[in-house]
């Protein structure tokens, strides 16, 4: 059954891609509107660093083409949906669609942590960070990810480098103080 419903997805999806009928704004990590977000984040300048942080996310969210949106979107779904084996086919598709879509990455190394494969997530959210450096929701989770691996001095790290581009992120800020004092007399 599941088979046959990412058939029809796919044919589906292809079929928009083809037609252009999709209307679905081409953004991803590559939109040059988020340089000027990331200024507002890290300058002081925002008015709204909970809007600010969710255009950003919004911005990541869009892949480049029709069919990986469409995939991305079945994805997120399957996920919340808790059917992480579906969540995990569709992932795959959309990252072998668009293997440079970064938040593809994210939601793989999401579906992947919910699934207990903690390796596999790791490798993902760090071939997103290699996309986009600047994600700091993949940088906050690979953090979670470290501590839960006993790696506090990596995860203390990965958190710090999240607030250098978004120092609106507070659980971020009260995980990277817990390190610090967790980590003590330590050299950091």
């Amino acid at each position: 059954m599941r088979r046959t419903y990412l058939t029809i997805l796919l044919i589906f999806a292809s079929w928009i891609a083809s037609s252009g009928a999709s209307g679905v704004a081409h953004a991803d990590q590559t939109d040059p509107s988020l340089e000027a977000l990331f200024t507002e984040l890290r300058d002081g300048s925002v008015l709204d660093a909970n809007d600010t942080t969710a255009r950003i996310i919004e911005i990541w969210s869009v892949p480049a083409n029709a069919v990986s949106a469409v995939l991305y979107e079945r994805a997120e779904a399957a996920l919340y949906a808790e059917d992480l084996e579906l969540a995990t086919t569709l992932a795959g598709h959309m990252i072998g669609i668009s293997p440079s879509f970064a938040q593809g990455w994210v939601m793989k190394g999401a579906i992947d942590q919910a699934s207990g494969r903690l390796e596999n997530a790791l490798i993902a959210f760090e071939k997103a960070l290699l996309l986009e450096p600047r994600h700091f929701v993949a940088r906050v989770t690979l953090a979670d990810i470290l501590v839960a691996s006993g790696k506090p001095r990596a995860a203390f790290e990965t958190y710090q480098e999240a607030l250098k581009w978004n120092p609106h992120l507070p659980r971020a800020r009260e995980q990277a103080a817990k390190l610090r004092r967790q980590l003590g007399g330590q050299e950091i």
